[in-house]
């Protein structure tokens, strides 16, 4: 068994204008941040992360309408950026406003 699922509390800090592919599927780029308190070895960690991100279809319409500074609970998958890339992107398929 495989998996590659993530649920991630973060503030939007970047927005791209909504965008169309070439067959029409609504497409949006954003970038997020974190900033939590994780238990690691019985110690406290502070952690803070920045990642890009993505949305196709219904979810990037509905995301289209929030801001930057917006807090989200986003849930989705880990992918390469492009073929040639090692960097990853957060596929966003869902997401709870807070």
């Amino acid at each position: 068994m495989s998996t590659n699922s993530i649920k991630l509390f973060a503030t939007i800090s970047v927005r791209e204008v909504l965008r169309y592919s070439p067959s029409g599927i609504p497409i949006l780029k954003f970038s997020v941040e974190h900033s939590s308190e994780q238990t690691e070895e019985k110690s406290q960690r502070r952690v803070m992360l920045n990642l890009d991100c993505v949305a196709f279809g219904e979810k990037a319409v509905e995301l289209d309408r929030f801001i930057v500074g917006q807090q989200l609970s986003l849930f989705g998958f880990l992918m390469n950026k492009g073929a040639r890339s090692k960097w990853p992107i957060f596929n966003v398929q869902g997401f709870d406003k807070n």
